[in-house]
């Protein structure tokens, strides 16, 4: 938790990653991943910060709100995704792409635009993600460098559910659905576990 109530975690952590745009139906958003072969690696680790917002009534569109911070960072950054360095985040000013260039880190993301992620996150958010890399910094000291990047907006869409039996087993019989698929599971381990609970059914109906 951080000082404005909000809950912060972090996820989907790539040593030698690189980040990448996520296309959900025409909004554009960032993500990350790691390739097997070490010689495609980067020199970069990234990983992702996720601020969760709870709302209140009568609002009743989280999924609405999410789209529409995406959608403006892709009208800042002409429909991509916005870099910007965490000193110019703490000086509050954008970052450029000479200020990029004088950086230790080269961005892997080579059409991000640099930008400021303060036009676009609203103020709660971005305190959230403040408070999380100084408290990042005191267990892996180095986090909270000035050289450290930001990409945004990253956005998780969690609403669609499709209707499952206790098995996970969709109104399709026979057709099985887990993990972020299922919109029920928020990590890897819960959806390894699914998997193992499906493949433990669909094998007893083969006895």
């Amino acid at each position: 938790n951080t000082s404005v109530g909000t809950r912060v975690r972090t996820f989907c952590s790539n040593p030698s990653g690189h980040v990448v745009v996520e296309n959900h139906s025409g909004v554009m958003a960032a993500n990350g991943h790691s390739y097997k072969d070490p010689a495609l690696g980067s020199m970069n680790t990234n990983f992702a910060l996720l601020v969760s917002h709870t709302f209140t009534e009568p609002f009743d569109k989280p999924n609405e709100y999410a789209r529409e911070i995406c959608k403006r960072a892709n009208d800042l950054s002409n429909g991509g995704v916005i870099v910007q360095k965490y000193g110019d985040i703490l000086r509050g000013r954008r970052s450029t792409e000479s200020r990029i260039k004088e950086g230790f880190l080269e961005p892997t993301l080579k059409e991000a635009v640099p930008g400021d992620l303060g036009l676009v996150l609203p103020y709660n958010t971005m305190k959230s993600l403040i408070e999380m890399v100084e408290a990042l910094d005191k267990v892996t000291p180095g986090i909270a460098s000035e050289h450290t990047l930001f990409y945004g907006v990253e956005a998780k869409f969690y609403s669609a559910r499709p209707k499952l039996t206790e098995e996970f087993e969709t109104e399709i019989k026979g057709l099985f659905c887990g993990g972020d698929g299922a919109g029920i599971t928020r990590g890897l381990a819960q959806a390894g576990a699914a998997g193992v609970w499906m493949a433990r059914n669909i094998t007893k109906r083969m006895h």
